[in-house]
């Protein structure tokens, strides 16, 4: 585009020729739909549907969408679900200002989708959630339709079993979106859960999209109602070759007791249940309700898998278990520290990297296991620092694990120093030495705003001690680790500063000093930055009389008087 004019595009003047240009869009679309093939027709009519809500508040326009609407759903040329969803939408939130022939309209093919017959009842409420069914009455009352309209269908088919019988094939499938709670209320209104054979027949014979929701509500009123019977029937499960499978999840949705505990534990022993099986308790209060005996016995088990998710699902059901009680429990010293140096933690793999919430239950975990158990907290240092910045691991400094380590190394500085300063001595791993670099100078990622550099919170005395035992190397590979100080004031008793004094006397020592300081980033045009950082080594050198300080000065400005003049000349093209 560049300088020539930009081309100009038609502007409505009114209200009225927004809502023609509207019109016309919407009936250009809609003649179209009988003439499409199905895939394009069904692409047309959902974009229909998606719009008819904003078009449909406009009163000149409310009887087209209306009309487009009844025919999409009699002709079927959608899902009767999302024909229902947006004829809902409209009269749930435009209703009031819709004029009222065109509100009894969408009230009638409301009532031609959703008949007062139970099937379809069923299908609309328990087959379909819809925001706008919690709603506030005139009172200001939170009313859930949905849940009182289903606690009146299990009360038909607790009354009719036909009518439940003739659901059973989808109500154990995923079609059953609030199938739970039909089959909690249905499990309160079978007082002898007589119901139980036959649903747990559905189950074991559906074929696809298979869902134990239905079953689970069902078992939670039997838990609810007696706990003992409710074990018993699980326990019958165990030799279920077709519904063993289904006992974590059935377990995890309706309650869980030391006893379910051990049969679960017991299945994934036998190899019944995978590791997999676990995942269904990561987010589920229900683990509060185990013993810490039980509990640590599936951590135990958890941490005995090869299976590197396994780490996964124990790290998040153990900050459940422990962390998130009040008050904190003490933690147990051994079994902690197994889980947070477990191997497959700090081990490059080709499985799924760790999620944040991973990466935020082993923080927590380690915040409190610090907090009980410092000295030992030392130890976890080694495999974070060996590990330090590899992709899949859990350690790094993109990671917010790395609060733990800036945490020991502010309590521990002199033992962290003497393992951070191994590793800049090997410098076998480019990558890992950048992220180490970036960490002693810059603090961890995931604390940025009150960052603070790791080479800060380490002895100077051993600092200097390190380097001077073999200056030639050893002061190179400490320069790029170094604070830059950003103000005077900070420059004075800065690292930087003591590094110059110290060996500025290297050539390497101050090239490696210029190149940290122009790793960074900035706002606008880069010319000002540079020239801005060539202000404040001229204030330095006003206060500085030190010869390595100067020659490391002057050497960064001549390099950054050619970076100027190069941004400027550039940024003038990319005006022209």
């Amino acid at each position: 585009q560049g300088l020539r004019e930009e081309p100009k595009r038609w502007m409505p003047e009114t209200y009225g020729e927004l809502w023609d240009a509207y019109k016309g869009a919407w009936e250009l679309l809609d003649e179209q739909l009988r003439h499409l093939p199905e895939d394009e027709r069904k692409e047309a009519a959902d974009i229909l549907l998606s719009h008819a809500r904003n078009i449909g508040r406009i009163p000149d326009l409310a009887d087209m969408v209306v009309d487009t609407l009844a025919t999409i759903a009699r002709k079927k040329y959608t899902p009767r679900e999302q024909a229902i969803k947006t004829i809902n939408g409209l009269l749930h939130y435009n209703g009031k200002d819709l004029p009222l022939e065109t509100r009894e309209r969408c009230e009638q093919l409301m009532a031609e989708l959703v008949p007062p017959d139970f099937h379809s009842m069923m299908q609309r409420y328990v087959g379909m959630y819809l925001q706008e069914d919690l709603h506030r009455d005139e009172n200001g009352n939170y009313v859930d339709e949905a849940l009182s309209r289903i606690e009146t269908l299990a009360g038909q088919a607790a009354a009719n079993p036909s009518l439940l019988y003739s659901e059973l094939n989808w109500l154990v499938t995923s079609q059953a979106i609030n199938g739970y709670q039909f089959g909690e209320a249905l499990g309160k209104r079978d007082d002898k859960f007589a119901f139980l054979p036959s649903l747990l027949d559905a189950q074991r014979n559906v074929d696809k999209n298979a869902s134990v929701a239905f079953l689970a509500g069902y078992f939670r009123a039997i838990f609810d109602s007696d706990p003992a019977l409710w074990e018993t029937n699980l326990d019958a499960l165990i030799d279920d070759t077709q519904l063993n499978r289904l006992i974590p999840e059935l377990t995890s949705r309706t309650g869980l007791t030391d006893k379910a505990g051990r049969r679960i534990l017991n299945l994934a022993k036998k190899g019944v249940i995978t590791i997999d099986d676990f995942k269904t308790f990561s987010y589920s209060e229900a683990i509060k309700n185990l013993s810490e005996g039980v509990f640590n016995e599936w951590i135990v088990f958890l941490l005995s898998s090869s299976d590197r998710s396994a780490i996964s699902f124990a790290l998040k059901i153990y900050y459940r278990y422990y962390v998130r009680r009040q008050p904190v429990p003490t933690l147990q010293c051994d079994l902690t520290f197994q889980l947070l140096s477990h191997s497959s933690l700090f081990e490059q793999s080709d499985a799924p990297e760790f999620d944040d919430m991973i990466e935020f239950s082993w923080t927590e975990i380690a915040k409190v296991f610090l907090q009980d158990y410092p000295d030992k907290s030392l130890e976890l240092v080694k495999p974070m620092l060996a590990h330090f910045g590899e992709e899949g691991t859990i350690a790094g400094v993109f990671s917010e694990t790395c609060i733990i380590l800036d945490a020991i190394a502010e309590k521990y500085s002199a033992q962290v120093w003497a393992q951070v300063s191994s590793l800049l001595e090997q410098r076998t791993h480019f990558s890992r030495i950048t992220d180490l670099e970036q960490w002693l100078r810059e603090g961890g990622f995931s604390d940025r705003e009150t960052a603070k550099p790791a080479l800060t919170r380490m002895p100077r005395q051993k600092i200097w001690e390190w380097v001077d035992a073999d200056t030639k190397n050893r002061a190179w590979y400490l320069t790029p680790c170094v604070p830059k100080p950003l103000s005077l004031e900070d420059w004075k008793t800065s690292l930087a500063r003591e590094v110059l004094v110290r060996y500025g006397n290297q050539k390497e020592v101050r090239g490696a000093l210029i190149g940290n300081y122009l790793t960074d980033t900035w706002l606008g045009p880069p010319s000002a930055h540079y020239q801005k950082k060539q202000d404040y080594l001229s204030q330095i050198r006003d206060i500085e009389d030190n010869e390595n300080i100067n020659d490391w000065i002057d050497e960064f400005v001549d390099d950054l008087d050619g970076v100027i003049i190069g941004e400027k000349i550039h940024e003038e093209r990319e005006l022209r």
